[in-house]
């Protein structure tokens, strides 16, 4: 049997691939762009204005800073296609018979499947803001800016512990919310391969749109009733909840999309192994 560090191993050297793709296409926009605005100011971005305040710097930080802007600006387009590039991927991983073919469960596999879409996600976002990082740097030779930064971080430092508890909260939340969008594609997608196994005309496109268009629909409506049904339950359980506090709350929150993530990943799980036949590459 293979183990699960080594198909993952294996599985986020392939996405990383995207990224690394995606990463260098928006670099490469991002310096497009600001060539492009450069331009525009005839080559004299020199001058930054801050509260008010006239800061004068040379041309090598203006022009940095204008990059690392544009690399902030690019990054939410950059994010969406790798969210889109990586379903794909997900699924034809799912349904890839060298893929299939690796002694493993079907649990591991797809749980590896998913987690390496959502690492290779946030590998992304960390090269993003290395550059932002990097190309902003220089900008720290600006008074008004040293002094807006210590600002910042006297103030954060006066957070209370309820304050970081939620920001916790918050990154765990995102985190299930990522893990909740792979397992929901590889629903629509399992489950209407499956449907359309038992179907005359497996092989029509337009009765494989209507057939997704339903399930869709199924999915949204049972999420709607599953989450009024589930933070019901959890307030019976937890009455506090009703009280304002905003711990409770959000644990409540994190509880529900942690019990929705393990559902719908047991039924993408029982549809890959009974009913999803693998196809060669």
């Amino acid at each position: 049997m293979t183990s699960f560090n080594t198909l993952f191993n294996r599985m986020f050297q392939e996405k990383s691939r995207t990224v690394y793709l995606i990463y260098l296409i928006q670099a490469f926009a991002s310096l497009c762009f600001s060539v492009w605005m450069i331009i525009s100011m005839k080559g004299d971005p020199n001058v930054m204005v801050i509260n008010g305040h006239h800061e004068v710097t040379n041309h090598l930080i203006s022009y940095l800073l204008i990059f690392g802007v544009m690399m902030f600006i690019t990054s939410f387009f950059a994010n969406f296609v790798y969210w889109i590039i990586s379903s794909i991927k997900n699924e034809k991983i799912n349904r890839s018979q060298t893929w299939r073919l690796i002694p493993i469960s079907d649990t591991k596999f797809l749980l590896s499947n998913f987690v390496t879409a959502f690492i290779s996600y946030l590998w992304l976002m960390i090269l993003e803001g290395i550059t932002v990082a990097v190309t902003c740097l220089p900008v720290l030779t600006v008074n008004e800016v040293r002094k807006n930064l210590a600002d910042f971080f006297s103030r954060s430092q006066q957070l209370g512990t309820q304050d970081w508890w939620g920001l916790l909260g918050a990154l765990v939340l995102v985190i299930l919310l990522g893990y909740a969008w792979y397992a929901i594609v590889s629903l629509i997608n399992l489950s209407s391969r499956s449907i359309m196994d038992f179907l005359p005309n497996g092989s029509s496109k337009f009765i494989m749109f209507i057939v997704r268009v339903v399930i869709i629909l199924a999915i949204i409506w049972l999420l709607s009733k599953a989450t009024t049904v589930v933070f019901g339950a959890i307030g019976n359980f937890i009455p506090f909840l009703a009280d304002g506090n905003n711990d409770l709350q959000m644990s409540g929150t994190l509880v529900a999309f942690l019990l929705f993530d393990v559902v719908v990943t047991l039924i993408d799980i029982l549809l890959l192994n009974k009913f999803v036949e693998a196809k060669q590459n």
